[in-house]
């Protein structure tokens, strides 16, 4: 059973999970932004991005769908929303009815309409969410041994 894990992060607790989930038979891909950004005001603007729904260039995306049995996505909410790298990802792919698993997290234990959010953009990319787990980054750097694979089976 071969697993793809695609997450888009700033934030070290977020990329080292999911560095440490990394393991023989699952693919890691990271969502880049083509081009390299300046603080202050490219952080502003992709909240906007993010807020609205719309994406960022991302670095160019290659992927199989069919060699993989399970696909789980990890993303950090900006501004409450899924992030703009997100977004730019599930509007350039074709999901082809693929289940997907999620894992969200955010600095506060707040999540608010970001679930419906992401399971409205994977419905619209031609996949199914089969369920989202939400994690506070507070409790993320509280666990010993976070792994994505099991924050998702806690769904």
């Amino acid at each position: 059973m071969k697993t793809l894990l695609i997450f888009h992060s700033n934030r070290s607790a977020v990329r080292g999970m999911c560095e440490a989930s990394a393991m023989e038979d699952v693919d890691v891909l990271e969502l880049r932004p083509r081009y390299k950004k300046r603080a202050l005001i490219d952080g502003i603007a992709d909240s906007y991005r993010a807020l609205t729904g719309k994406g960022v260039r991302l670095a160019p995306l290659d992927i199989d769908f069919a060699k993989y049995d399970s696909v789980l996505l990890v993303d950090s909410l900006r501004c409450l929303s899924p992030s703009a790298e997100c977004n730019e990802f599930l509007y350039r792919c074709d999901l082809g009815g693929r289940d997907i698993t999620c894992v969200v997290s955010n600095r506060m234990r707040y999540f608010g309409h970001a679930g419906r959010l992401l399971r409205k953009r994977i419905r619209l990319a031609g996949g199914s969410c089969r369920g989202i787990t939400f994690i506070s980054e507070a409790d993320l750097r509280e666990e010993e041994t976070a792994n994505a694979f099991a924050l998702q089976k806690q769904n």
